[in-house]
C-alpha cells in the first residue's frame, strides 16, 4: 500500500506550536504548514525578530498563521493564548511543546529556588496548563494530537544539568499518565526526546569546535541532529501513520544513549 503524500491527519487542522522563534519549534510550525495546517505561533516577545521570521516563513507557503507572545510561566498568560487561538481559528486540533530552558545553574543542593521554580514552571507546567486548557475542546471535537518535546536529557546525568534533566522526566511521566487519562476520547499523546541539536539555544555549544568533536564522538551517527530532523518526527506521530502510538516517548539523538535503560 502507498502512503498518502501528505501523511498529515484530516482532523489536524490547527497547531499550537510553543517556542516556535526557536530553531525546533520553528522547524515544526514551517513543517505543519508545508502539510496544510494553519498555525498559532507562541514565544517570547523577546523573541520577536526570529518569531516573525517564523511567521512569513509560513505566510510565503500561503497557510493561515497567527502570532501570540506569551511567558508560559505565567498562567494567566497561557490563558490568553488559548483564548486567543480558540478565537482565531476556532479550535486546536494539534498541540505542540517546544517552549524550554535551557540552563547549567548551581548543583541542586545549591540551587535557589527562584530558578528551579523558573525551570520547571516554563519546561514542565506550562505543558499542564496548556494541556488542561486545550484537552477538553479535543474531548468535545472526539479527536486530537499532543506532541511534546522533552530530551534524552530525562534518561542520562549530566553534571550541573540537575533542573533541567528533572524537568524532562516529569514530561515523559506527564505523557504518560494523560494518555492513561485519555483512552477512548479519540486524543494521542507522545513525547520526543532529542539529543544535541543546532538549535539557537545551545549555540554556545556546538559552535564551539572542541565541544562539537566532542559531542560528536559520544554520538554512534557522527553528527547533531538538525531542527529539521526533529520536525519530521513530530510530523510522523501527529499523523495517521502513527495512528497505534500513544503514550510514548521516542527517543531521537543519534544512538548518543542506545543501551541506557529508559
Amino acid at each position: 500500500m502507498n502512503s498518502p503524500v501528505n501523511p498529515l491527519s484530516q482532523e489536524a487542522k490547527v497547531a499550537l506550536v510553543t517556542g516556535a522563534a526557536g530553531g525546533i519549534g520553528r522547524a515544526v510550525a514551517i513543517t505543519l504548514a508545508q502539510q496544510g495546517a494553519s498555525i498559532v505561533l507562541t514565544d517570547q516577545e523577546t523573541e520577536s525578530g526570529r518569531l516573525t521570521q517564523t511567521r512569513q516563513s509560513i505566510e510565503s507557503l500561503g497557510q493561515p498563521v497567527t502570532t501570540v507572545f506569551a511567558d508560559l510561566s505565567a498562567a494567566e498568560q497561557i490563558d490568553a493564548l488559548t483564548e486567543r487561538a480558540c478565537e482565531e481559528f476556532g479550535s486546536i486540533d494539534v498541540l505542540v511543546n517546544v517552549a524550554a530552558i535551557h540552563r547549567y545553574p548551581d548543583p541542586l543542593l545549591k540551587i535557589s529556588e527562584a530558578d528551579w521554580d523558573l525551570v520547571q514552571n516554563v519546561n514542565f507546567k506550562s505543558c499542564l496548563r496548556l494541556c488542561q486548557r486545550i484537552v477538553p475542546n479535543m474531548v468535545k471535537q472526539g479527536s486530537g494530537n499532543i506532541v511534546t518535546i522533552a530530551s534524552d536529557s530525562a534518561f542520562d546525568v549530566i553534571a550541573d544539568e540537575g533542573p533541567y534533566g528533572i524537568s524532562k522526566m516529569n514530561l515523559v511521566k506527564l505523557t504518560a499518565y494523560l494518555a492513561r487519562e485519555l483512552s477512548e476520547t479519540g486524543i494521542r499523546i507522545n513525547a520526543i526526546a532529542p539529543g544535541w541539536v543546532r538549535t539557537p539555544m545551545i549555540e554556545e555549544y556546538w559552535s564551539d569546535p572542541e565541544f562539537l568533536k566532542e559531542a560528536k564522538e559520544g554520538i554512534p551517527l557522527g553528527r547533531i541532529a538538525e531542527p529539521e530532523e526533529i520536525a519530521n518526527v513530530v510530523l510522523f506521530l501527529v499523523s495517521e501513520l502513527a495512528s497505534y502510538v500513544h503514550g510514548h516517548c521516542m527517543i531521537v539523538d543519534g544512538g548518543r544513549i542506545a543501551g541506557v535503560p529508559c
